[in-house]
């Protein structure tokens, strides 16, 4: 299995991942692409993991998912395949049967809401077959991979920029961003208390939360932190965090039984597993984190990413 894209130190494949432009950051967080070779034959079995919606242009081999509506297969091709991902309440079982690319784009909270898409609630732990902006099943051109990751990427970003402009979709209200990032800096923190400093009932963040997250705010905090410990056991985390990230657990046995119930697996079983796409999945959120962390400033490279396997074409303060 090869990358060419980024890689772990011990070449477990990644995004090449960036922040978007200034005029997307209302509405998405986070843009990447991946490309990984498998040797012929070769399968991955794994999941995935979002907190909100994802769309994925995915080309290549074919694939298969266990979403809320049953086992559902995707053959992209050459082609490829707008795949529109729902936020997840629990793993989702991914195979990949064969090499792949993807373009992956991860909206904000409150990012999709003024496309004309089913609620936010009814998308939840699904795939919906098409590009939620055009509603068209095969991608647009500009997002056809590309050698250079860099160009294939600003190409991505490019045709995401004339898309929202002909949606003119609403910008997400600021609460919606506050609470991410309580969920991605702090999410063992009072809800009550976040609900009083803003001057708002906690019933009311209740509603909004679930209108545009899909589940209440406890929840998205409880599945934060797990989210958090899997990118620690995974090594895809800042070394640093993983103490704090432990402490929010009462004892080892609080962390197996939310990592069970929410990754369906054990801290062991994921330490010492490979989980190629559920780690691609929390390196972005991640970096997502770390930016935040950063107060919004431009990235440094991750200290988790090796930095002789990143893309040459690519900047390396950009990755």
């Amino acid at each position: 299995m090869t990358s060419t894209t980024g890689s772990t130190p011990g070449g477990m494949p990644l995004a090449y991942n960036r922040a978007p432009c200034d005029t997307l950051k209302p509405w998405i967080t986070r843009l990447g692409v991946t490309s990984v070779n498998l040797p012929e034959g070769k399968t991955i079995e794994c999941g995935t993991f979002g907190e909100q919606p994802i769309l994925r242009m995915i080309f290549g081999s074919q694939w298969s998912a266990h979403t809320a509506e049953g086992l559902q297969t995707f053959s992209p091709g050459e082609r490829g395949l707008a795949l529109y991902f729902g936020p997840c309440t629990k793993m989702m079982r991914l195979t990949a049967h064969g090499s792949f690319k993807v373009v992956t784009v991860n909206f904000a909270p409150g990012g999709t809401l003024g496309l004309d898409l089913p609620s936010v609630e009814e998308t939840i732990d699904r795939i919906l077959p098409f590009d939620p902006f055009d509603r068209a099943a095969r991608p647009h051109e500009a997002y056809i991979p590309r050698d250079d990751a860099k160009a294939w990427l600003e190409a991505a970003e490019t045709q995401l920029l004339t898309s929202f402009s002909a949606a003119s979709p609403k910008r997400p209200h600021d609460l919606l961003a506050e609470f991410e990032r309580l969920c991605l800096t702090d999410p063992g923190a009072s809800i009550a208390e976040f609900a009083h400093d803003r001057g708002i009932a906690r019933r009311t963040l209740e509603r909004v939360i679930r209108k545009s997250w899909g589940v209440t705010p406890h929840f998205a905090m409880r599945r934060a932190r797990a989210l958090d410990m899997a990118a620690a056991l995974l090594e895809v985390a800042l070394e640093e965090d993983e103490p704090e990230m432990r402490l929010r657990y009462f004892d080892q046995s609080h962390v197996t039984r939310e990592l069970r119930s929410l990754l369906d697996t054990t801290p062991g079983r994921l330490q010492r597993g490979s989980h190629p796409l559920l780690r691609i999945t929390m390196e972005i959120r991640q970096s997502r984190r770390v930016e935040v962390l950063a107060g919004g400033t431009s990235e440094n490279p991750r200290p988790w990413r090796d930095p002789n396997a990143e893309p040459r074409s690519v900047n390396r303060t950009e990755s």
